[in-house]
């Protein structure tokens, strides 16, 4: 029976053989991933990628997402490589996810944290929207809710690698609205922050998390760069993203400004932070 995922790794390898002015074949997750990644490689070497948004799986259906990109581990290169959401991979040290194996990964939970990234959502939001940035600073949210976060990730992350049930993704997740009223966003969402972190208590406090010794986790995860500063980034992406866009919109109501689309994903963050120098080091190895 012939390998499906090896002869169509043949045929997207074989386009930017055959049209040269392709640079290489990438398969992404989902189509919604087409502006981080093409800004993301533009900004590394300009050009034309042919971007594969889904393929065919051993029983003829098309398919797509992060497991389907991971089918063509063996057969990736410089002509044809894969670009994918790093979930928990980059935190649980998923061996060979790296560019030497032409793979390039967002080193966040998702794409959209990229767009959430504090200092320059601050500065997008201060640049398109002035009157309300004086009201709320996204900056100051996010480090709060950072810190709120980060003993919750640690549980997270313990019980993942232990295979414990006891603190799960989708329990992590749930602790995380989507959405809030006006009134939790005064003092930069205090009343928000208090609400998420009281929904956090029944786990931390829980006989489970007491047997966890927090600081050599939190020392092996300072090791890869996570810290009480960072830890919002690496949270599910669809949580982070939704509850800001969500605060943005509530914001930008009675203005001309679309939070979405004039500040959130108005452009790519500046390479200063250590995640997307990552994507860009891994794109440099590759291309």
């Amino acid at each position: 029976m012939a390998d499906v995922y090896k002869e169509q790794a043949r045929y997207f390898a074989n386009v930017p053989l055959m049209q040269r002015d392709i640079i290489a074949s990438v398969h992404l997750e989902d189509d919604d991933d087409k502006t981080f990644w093409d800004a993301m490689l533009q900004s590394c070497h300009t050009g034309q990628y042919k971007f594969i948004t889904y393929s065919r799986s051993p029983k003829g259906y098309d398919t797509k997402g992060c497991e389907q990109c991971l089918k063509y581990r063996p057969y990736l290169s410089k002509q044809f490589f894969i670009c994918i959401d790093s979930d928990m991979r980059y935190l649980l040290q998923e061996s060979n996810l790296d560019a030497a194996n032409y793979i390039c990964q967002t080193y966040t939970y998702s794409w959209e944290n990229h767009y959430c990234e504090a200092s320059a959502l601050k500065q997008r939001f201060e640049a398109q929207c002035p009157e309300k940035a004086v009201t709320f600073d996204f900056s100051a949210f996010l480090s709060t809710l950072s810190k709120t976060v980060y003993k919750p990730l640690l549980l997270l992350l313990f019980c993942l690698k232990n295979d414990k049930p006891d603190f799960n993704l989708r329990m992590f997740s749930a602790c995380l609205p989507n959405q809030c009223k006006r009134e939790e966003l005064a003092e930069n969402g205090k009343s928000l922050i208090e609400s998420i972190t009281k929904n956090f208590e029944q786990y931390l406090n829980s006989d489970y998390a007491k047997s966890v010794d927090f600081e050599a986790e939190g020392s092996f995860y300072q090791t890869l760069n996570v810290n009480e500063q960072n830890a919002y980034l690496h949270i599910r992406g669809h949580n982070l993203f939704d509850l800001v866009a969500y605060i943005g919109d509530l914001l930008c109501r009675g203005t001309s400004v679309s939070f979405k689309k004039d500040v959130l994903m108005n452009d790519l963050p500046p390479q200063t932070y250590w995640q997307i120098k990552k994507i860009a080091e891994d794109i440099a190895v590759i291309v």
